[in-house]
C-alpha cells in the first residue's frame, strides 16, 4: 500500500494532495478488481449486459486516473518549487561562507575589534546554519515527493 510520508513543507500543497491521493489510489485498486470480477462473469451473463457494466467501470477508472495524474502534476510542481528553493538557498549559503571568510581577513587586517569580529561572526554562522537546515529539510521533502511519484503508476 502506498503511504504518503509526513512532510515539513511550508506551503502545505503536497500534504493536501497526499490527503486526496491515498483514497484515489485505493479507489483505483478497488475499481480495477471490480473490472476483473466483471470479466470473470463473461460465461454467466449476456455479452451486451456485461459490456455495459464493464464500460461504466472503465469510465470510472479513467476518471480516477485523470484525477491521480492531476495530483501527480501538483506533486511535480511542488518538487520543482523545492528544487528552486534549494538552489537559491545553496547560493545564499555560498555567499554567507564567503562573507564569513572575508570577515576573518578584515579582522586580521585590524578593521574589526575582537568583540566586533565575534558578534558579526556569530550572526554570519547563524545564517549559514539556517540555510543548511532549510536545505536539508527541503531535500528531505524532495526525496519524499520523488518516492511518492515513483509509486503512482501514472499512465
Amino acid at each position: 500500500m502506498l503511504r504518503i510520508p509526513e512532510s515539513e513543507n511550508t506551503r502545505g500543497q503536497a500534504e493536501t494532495s497526499g490527503d486526496k491521493l491515498i483514497p484515489l489510489l485505493e479507489e483505483r485498486n478497488r475499481v480495477r478488481e471490480l473490472i476483473k470480477m466483471i470479466e470473470s462473469k463473461k460465461d454467466e451473463v449476456a455479452e451486451e449486459v456485461l459490456q455495459r457494466v464493464k464500460t461504466d467501470y472503465e469510465l470510472r477508472l479513467e476518471n480516477i486516473d485523470r484525477e491521480i495524474r492531476c495530483q501527480a502534476k501538483n506533486f511535480e510542481c511542488t518538487l520543482q518549487d523545492y528544487r528552486d528553493l534549494v538552489r537559491r538557498l545553496e547560493e545564499a549559503d555560498k555567499l554567507a561562507v564567503r562573507s564569513l571568510e572575508e570577515l576573518k581577513v578584515r579582522h586580521a587586517l585590524g578593521e574589526y575589534t575582537a568583540e566586533e569580529y565575534e558578534k558579526i561572526g556569530v550572526e554570519k554562522k547563524s545564517k549559514i546554519d539556517y540555510y543548511r537546515k532549510k536545505i536539508k529539510s527541503y531535500r528531505l521533502n524532495m526525496e519524499r515527493l520523488q518516492n511518492v511519484l515513483s509509486q503512482l503508476d501514472v499512465v
